[in-house]
């Protein structure tokens, strides 16, 4: 037995060692409801993310590691030393539970040796996995000539703004690996375009009309539930077309007559923005609904242009005409998110994920001549992301994947955005399994155990390949 395979065994028997203590403390973090909230003093995304970060960094104190809290937008544990810092970026904020669990999404239910709640996946339990594989390689005695830094965010759901208060006021890593995608290794990311289409929607004037339309809580989400309510229509004159809509979509409309109109509701199925084809969105099969109703003039020739434009079932944009794709990120993605009316305005948020050799701006223009009653306006904007197959960095982590899993190491690219897009030698490096079932923003997402255990082993072979002394 070689003094590195001794190394390796002593670094497995501490993660098993640790393993009781690991899944209690991401059961902890899971029954905090880290959504972003409005700002309060010491608490800039709200109470529950600044909680979370609290819990983690005093965690992380507890494990013999140093705990740096910037302002509770984003803080750090770090370990190791030499001149030279190694980045891994997780992040304890989620995205809205939304509706459909079987378990309490905050509940931390472990049943049949899977733990459930918002957040297993993404991205508490890599988070947790990170830090106890952090102190799995300390535990063992590993000798660092790297600090390794595990950079814990609040913000990377709602626009990565956190991250922008960490590069201001602390130490850029000079490689860095986020846990917050897929296996083996995440080498290219889409960029990110937010877009906005919007076009005057009109009140005054005759019957019917549609008095007002919401949809999603976040644009990176697909709709899973949209409502519109209309004047001037009943429930039996509306059903024959929503009977319609629904067998050609796949989506289920509720009518439902109160006081002031007919409320419809769209009830679809969640995905990822950045997988649209994963999901059922609500949205565009209510526009669509909303489009072959005998609307007054004026709403109609919105509703039949919207419904133009954005398609049911259009993922790539070709209505818009945005589709594009090249061989390395491969082809755009485009889900409206959110929908709304207000203010007289109808308005769509469109979350695009385009690749190489695009910009938002081309983008955006594309859409303005596909356009006639709308205005189309870039709202965010992060150009596609790319690290050389190559570089050490991503030979690195694949090895390290290869020696733990057994399986063939190789690129991917995708069209989540995680926080490795923001710097140059940046890659995303699990913790999602080819064969796992991707709950990402979705109801009912859970972790087995087996795989958090898993995820650590990866993690902490990667970082003593990327930090410890040779």
């Amino acid at each position: 037995m070689t003094d590195l395979t001794a190394l390796y065994q002593a670094i497995d028997e501490r993660i098993e060692a640790n393993f009781a203590a690991e899944t209690e403390a991401l059961a902890a973090l899971l029954k905090i409801p880290s959504k972003r909230a409005d700002p309060q003093p010491g608490a800039p995304y709200g109470p529950a993310c600044a909680q979370a970060l609290d819990t983690a960094l005093e965690l992380g104190r507890s494990l013999g590691f140093s705990a740096v809290d910037l302002d509770h937008y984003i803080g750090y544990l770090e370990t190791g030393s030499g001149p030279e810092l190694l980045g891994v970026l997780a992040h304890l904020d989620v995205v809205p539970e939304g509706e459909g669990w079987v378990h309490p999404p905050y509940g931390a239910v472990i049943e049949d040796g899977v733990i459930w709640g918002r957040g297993t996946q993404d991205d508490k339990g890599p988070a947790i996995a990170a830090l106890y594989a952090m102190l799995a390689l300390k535990e063992a005695g590993v000798v660092f000539d790297r600090r390794v830094r595990l950079i814990l965010g609040c913000d990377e759901e709602s626009g990565s703004s956190d991250l922008v208060h960490y590069c201001a006021h602390a130490e850029t890593p000079g490689m860095i690996f986020s846990p917050d995608a897929d296996y083996p290794v995440v080498n290219g990311e889409k960029g990110i375009l937010r877009a906005a289409l919007s076009c005057a929607l009109p009140q005054e004037g005759l019957l019917p009309r549609v008095v007002s339309l919401a949809a999603g809580e976040r644009v990176n989400i697909v709709v899973s539930s949209a409502r519109a309510r209309v004047e001037g229509l009943s429930a039996a004159e509306v059903r024959p077309a929503a009977a319609a809509a629904e067998a050609a979509t796949g989506v289920t409309f509720v009518l439902k007559e109160e006081a002031g109109g007919l409320a419809i509701e769209a009830l679809g199925t969640g995905a990822h923005g950045a997988s649209p084809h994963k999901g059922n969105n609500a949205a565009t099969a209510l526009i669509g609904l909303l489009a072959v109703l005998p609307l007054q003039q004026k709403q109609a020739a919105v509703f039949s242009e919207l419904a133009r434009l954005l398609p049911h079932g259009d993922w790539e944009g070709k209505a818009l005409g945005i589709a594009c794709s090249e061989p390395i990120l491969g082809g755009l993605t485009c889900n409206p998110g959110l929908l709304s009316s207000a203010g007289g305005k109808l308005s769509a948020v469109l979350d695009i994920r385009y690749p190489l050799g695009h910009t938002g701006e081309d983008l955006v223009a594309r859409m303005k001549k596909a356009a006639v009653l709308f205005d189309a306006q870039v709202v965010t904007d992060v150009a596609p992301h790319y690290v050389p197959a190559g570089h050490p960095l991503v030979q690195k982590l694949l090895e390290a994947y290869t020696e733990i899993t057994g399986k063939e190491g190789r690129c991917l690219s995708i069209g989540g955005g995680t926080y490795a897009h923001d710097f140059a030698c940046g890659v995303a490096f699990g913790c999602m399994f080819e064969d796992q079932e991707d709950l990402m923003h979705q109801p009912n997402e859970r972790l087995p155990l087996e795989l958090l255990k898993l995820n650590t082993r990866i993690l902490a072979r990667a970082i003593f390949k990327l930090a410890a002394k040779a």
